[in-house]
């Protein structure tokens, strides 16, 4: 059973969070920008989303006209995610990364993964019509969901109810590093509007960067904050998470 008196370590899921994106650009901003970033791009050229002019710029991220393009783009978000879950517990638990085994593993867990993001889907997406707040708590509680399932290989329901329990008493941490995160796309978001302001190919190659960079950050954030609540709550050594995947 967790020790509900440990907390969140917001610095130290920061250090992690950049550290491993740092110590490994290739794989994280490599993939990232090969996964998410330049088929977001594609999809939002073909089907017209980015648009500039005199009045400013708009970019849409709307693909319910053709379906499978936003089906196409979770898909690739769940992997991209997933492997560098992978590659997040690896590294911090001093193990060396292979990209090949990262992806493998991923991919393993793809259908697995798929069920757990339309379950989370479904209840924030509730909770959400539920005056907000209660969709804002699902969210926070179930945040490590997927770095459980990836590390502890359990099944949907166990793996939301392992995160629920190793959230408990750090939801305001959580938060507050997420909102962190939610700053820095926010930032990254500046400067596709201005960049979009100048035409649209730049705003294409700044929207590209952004994804690259937004879509690397979610992914090492969440495993840092999986593992720091793991070290201060149950005392586990991050060599130990990194076992799971020798």
């Amino acid at each position: 059973m967790a020790d509900a008196v440990g907390k969140i370590d917001i610095s130290r899921v920061l250090n992690n969070t950049f550290g491993v994106i740092m110590r490994h650009p290739a794989i994280y901003l490599g993939l990232s920008f090969l996964i998410i970033g330049v088929p977001n791009a594609l999809l939002q050229t073909m089907q017209g989303g980015y648009s500039s002019g005199p009045d400013g710029f708009a970019v849409s991220t709307n693909y319910s006209a053709q379906g499978f393009g936003f089906l196409a783009l979770m898909l690739l978000s769940i992997l991209l995610q997933a492997t560098l879950i992978v590659a997040t517990l690896n590294d911090l638990g001093g193990k060396p990364l292979s990209l090949g085994d990262c992806v493998s593993r991923a991919v393993k867990k793809l259908l697995p993964l798929i069920g757990l993001g339309i379950v989370m889907g479904l209840g924030i997406g509730f909770g959400l019509l539920l005056l907000i707040v209660p969709g804002i708590i699902l969210y926070l509680m179930w945040v490590v969901a997927t770095p459980v399932m990836m590390a502890e290989d359990r099944g949907i329901i166990d793996s939301l109810k392992r995160s629920a329990d190793l959230t408990s008493g750090s939801k305001r941490m959580i938060l507050v590093l997420l909102l962190i995160f939610f700053a820095l796309a926010f930032v990254f978001g500046l400067f596709v509007a201005f960049f979009g302001s100048l035409g649209t190919v730049f705003l294409g190659i700044i929207t590209l960067v952004s994804n690259t960079i937004t879509g690397a950050l979610q992914a090492a954030g969440v495993a840092s904050i999986y593992v720091d609540l793991r070290t201060e709550k149950e005392g586990t050594d991050t060599s130990a998470l990194a076992d799971i995947f020798a």
